[in-house]
């Protein structure tokens, strides 16, 4: 089959990420690239450092601003000062129709929009923002994003539309409608995974309504394929499974796992992630003060950052655990890759977890891993323990065999890493090939 061009639509992009989302979307279009395809890929915002690879044609609202005629910048500028009832007209979506017309999500009048493009129109080269990530004008900029993406798309004129989590969907669908391209939507995490029953019922609303209206599915696991057939009715043969893998460059940085040359005495558990709902939090703590019990020289590091992170350091205060924890906020690569050297057990008890990148990469460095049965991760590796993520006398008991045992320690990690490392993005990029085909 010919190489195929391919309009991908991200929401972030590495360096410049929250977690594991940007630096999958990375890998997936470097490795389609490898593959003889073409990507331009759509963010919403570049801040700089991003890596350059043959194949993959990274663009913003900044360079995407100067491919725009002048009429097209004029109408783009016409459309954000009806947001957001044009918008929700263009797009069809019954959930956007309702949800625009509440008052909490109208951010500007009209009246106040076409005074802005009165004085924008003297000076086309006046660019919109559109800052991306996940702050409160996260629903606003959704919707902005998506006439921006519609515009750029028929620039490319792609055979396949690709994007990733509900941030992207309405820009994929919008792209849609002026190109006809297919869709795929690629699901990293619903909005059930990272919030159980109390989710936001607009992002639902989105995700149910693109899932109804895209031509295809691609998940990042088994697990979330029955989320999205169970939770938003959804045809089995219209969800495919592509699961995630592990950089081909990772085992070349990650050192030999040797925590008496780290210099640290205490072995140390780690828990690397967003410190969110999804990600179980809690429950790490909660077995931490059950090992505490029989293991007194032992150190609990929780790596990342989160809407939870002030009140997880509060939870293990009022534990009384304070002296055994340490918080590191937010990681890059090359901090987490010293931070795995350093660890003598890596836990992962998420609640909910469409994949897992990160127990792949602590398996990388040779860590022994206890992972959560409620995770994507375990589909495809076996060389870990593996519990329900509310059973934290479980966790802790495995925990308590890793720090009393060294010879069990030593025989799990020394095939932790040839195990993660059968899991590879070049594999993904060929299952979502597969998807492509099936649609094209």
């Amino acid at each position: 089959m010919r190489n195929i061009r391919i309009f991908m639509i991200g929401w972030e992009y590495p360096p410049h990420i929250s977690g594991g989302l940007g630096v999958a979307c990375k890998e997936i279009a470097q490795n389609l690239a490898d593959a003889g395809n073409e990507i331009l890929f759509l963010v919403p915002k570049l801040h700089g450092g991003e890596e350059s690879h043959e194949g993959v044609h990274l663009i913003d609202i900044n360079k995407g601003w100067e491919l725009l005629s002048a009429e097209e910048k004029i109408l783009l500028l016409e459309k954000e000062a009806e947001f957001p009832e044009v918008i929700a007209q263009s797009l069809s979506f019954s959930a956007y129709q309702s949800k625009f017309s509440e008052r909490a999500l109208q951010y500007a009048t009209v009246g106040e929009g076409i005074a802005n493009i009165e004085s924008s129109i003297e000076n086309l080269e006046k660019i919109p923002s559109l800052k991306g990530g996940y702050g409160s004008d996260v629903f606003r900029d959704i919707h902005r994003y998506a006439y921006f993406a519609s515009l750029i798309a028929k620039k490319f004129n792609p055979d396949i539309i690709h994007a990733h989590d509900w941030m992207t969907f309405p820009a994929a669908l919008s792209a849609k409608h002026t190109t006809g391209a297919p869709v795929v939507l690629h699901v990293h995490a619903t909005e059930y995974d990272r919030c159980g029953e109390n989710g936001n019922p607009y992002i639902q609303d989105i995700e149910r309504n693109s899932f109804d209206s895209c031509d295809a599915i691609i998940t990042v696991s088994e697990y979330t394929k029955n989320i999205i057939r169970r939770r938003y009715n959804i045809l089995q043969n219209k969800i495919f499974v592509a699961h995630n893998g592990i950089s081909e460059h990772l085992e070349a940085m990650a050192p030999e796992n040797d925590v008496q040359e780290s210099g640290v005495e205490d072995p140390i558990v780690l828990f690397l992630g967003r410190i969110t709902f999804q990600k179980g939090p809690n429950y790490f703590i909660e077995a931490a003060k059950k090992v505490i019990q029989e293991v007194k020289n032992v150190k609990f590091v929780m790596a990342g950052h989160g809407d939870l992170y002030h009140s997880m350091i509060e939870l293990a205060a009022d534990l009384g655990l304070g002296k055994y924890f340490h918080y590191t906020g937010f990681l890059n690569k090359e901090e987490a890759h010293k931070i795995y050297g350093m660890s003598t057990v890596y836990i992962m008890p998420s609640v909910s977890e469409p994949f897992g990148l990160t127990a792949l990469e602590a398996m990388s460095h040779n860590l022994p891993v206890i992972l959560s049965n409620q995770s994507g991760v375990s589909e495809v590796v076996s060389q870990c323990i593996k519990i329900d993520y509310w059973d934290t006398d479980a966790l802790a008991e495995k925990l308590i065999s890793f720090l009393k045992h060294k010879p069990l320690r030593s025989e799990m990690s020394s095939k932790a890493k040839d195990d993660a490392l059968k899991v590879t993005w070049k594999e993904t990029a060929q299952k979502i090939l597969e998807t492509y085909r099936s649609i094209l």
